[in-house]
């Protein structure tokens, strides 16, 4: 059995629109090897890169299991156009275009913290619905984990909105990447023994 026509096309989108995710957040990261100084690196910020990418390269392989919808619509495409399109707003808010009145990264993370964490609790939120469209095979094999793992990040989310302080952004990247490195191993290496 050949492979769904739509399915393939949707591929295609999806592939374009996170590697531009995967695109804004390397070469942001190589901006700041260059020029350290130039923007003000700093852990807090550094510590949701790196998380970013990880769940940009993360959700792009569990995008495959897209090729389970056995019936698109354009509804169906819209909304993973639109989840796509989250993910890479995501990625640009952590690498602005200018910082002249942030000063630096974490400045900016700190003074539009709303926007960021605002679209981090949307995309969790939108993955519920992608999860749904892979069908009810897909909830039972992420089990329970996935529901924690959902309530976890829109816990951080809120925190990160709520919270100014330079301690507890700090504390939320680096429990947000800690949590998300452990997640997708267990995941990954637990569905892929199956």
């Amino acid at each position: 059995m050949g492979t769904d026509p739509v399915y393939l096309h949707i591929r295609v989108v999806l592939s374009i629109i996170l590697g531009l995710s995967i695109t804004t957040l390397l070469r942001g990261l190589a901006s700041i090897i260059e020029h350290p100084q130039r923007r003000g690196w700093s852990w807090i910020h550094l510590c949701w890169v790196v998380w970013a990418l990880i769940s940009v390269v993360s959700f792009w392989w569990w995008e495959f299991g897209l090729s389970e919808v056995r019936q698109w619509t354009f509804e169906l495409y819209l909304f993973v156009i639109v989840y796509c399109a989250c993910w890479f707003m995501l990625c640009v808010l952590l690498f602005p275009d200018d910082l002249r009145e942030f000063g630096s990264y974490e400045n900016y993370l700190l003074q539009r913290r709303g926007g960021f964490f605002g679209m981090l609790a949307l995309v969790t939120l939108l993955d519920l619905g992608d999860t749904a469209i892979k069908g009810h095979s897909r909830w039972q094999m992420l089990g329970q984990a996935y529901l924690v793992h959902t309530a976890i990040m829109l816990v951080i989310a809120g925190l990160g909105i709520a919270c100014r302080q330079r301690p507890v952004q700090l504390g939320l990247a680096l429990a947000a990447l800690a949590y998300q490195c452990g997640y997708f191993l267990v995941e990954y290496f637990t569905l892929a023994g199956d």
